[in-house]
């Protein structure tokens, strides 16, 4: 999922990865709302337009910033459940986005101090988080999933809305920052979802405990 510039092309030129570098410190230090392209011009020694002609609007460079981010956790995903069954992937995935939001500084910035954002990205362009599922789904289909395409695609889904769910509004009933907590909460919770949709076959083992 590589990211776009504002004309939709997926290259990304040296210039464009110094100031997506300089637009995700931005957007960690002021938050979506208080960024402006200004200060992403200034931080990055390159005058507005240049960032215009590449990103018309502030939405388009944040985009361009999530989907990078994106394009970086699907290569970590992709190294981690390598070999993996789908029951054991869901594990991974799941540990890796409550891990990917809770370390996020940009994340964590939304989540602490703007969290009605995610639900307007959720339902627009700029959080793909329609692109983000369909990545989780093409990894649980690499792992060996089973069930058709419609029920991995509403499964990759809720795995991607828990763990933004669970960060974004704690509970007392996960402790996220505890690895352990996580995966035990997956394997008892999310996995099943995937042997409920799956082809009768006998289970693999999970394990939740690495």
């Amino acid at each position: 999922m590589p990211p776009k510039n504002g004309s939709g092309t997926a290259a990304v030129s040296d210039l464009d990865s110094v100031i997506l570098d300089t637009a995700l410190v931005v957007f960690e230090t002021y938050g979506v709302r208080r960024a402006n392209i200004e200060d992403v011009a200034a931080r990055a020694g390159v005058s507005r337009s240049t960032i215009y002609r590449r990103f018309p609007t502030k939405d388009d460079l944040f985009e361009a910033v999530v989907r990078r981010e994106g394009a970086r956790f699907f290569t970590t995903l992709d190294q981690a459940t390598s070999g993996r069954n789908p029951r054991e992937a869901v594990i991974e995935a799941f540990a890796l986005g409550v891990r990917l939001i809770s370390d996020s500084p940009l994340y964590s910035r939304i989540a602490e101090s703007e969290p009605q954002l995610l639900g307007i990205f959720s339902r627009s362009e700029v959080f793909p988080i329609g692109q983000f599922a369909d990545g989780i789904a093409h990894t649980l289909r690499r792992c060996g999933a089973e069930m058709s395409d419609a029920d991995l695609a509403n499964i990759a889904d809720i795995l991607l809305r828990v763990a933004v769910g669970i960060i974004v509004f704690p509970t007392d009933r996960l402790d996220t920052s505890d690895p352990q907590a996580v995966r035990h909460y997956a394997a008892h919770y999310l996995v099943p979802m995937i042997d409920s949709q799956s082809p009768a076959h006998p289970r693999s083992v999970v394990r939740a405990d690495e």
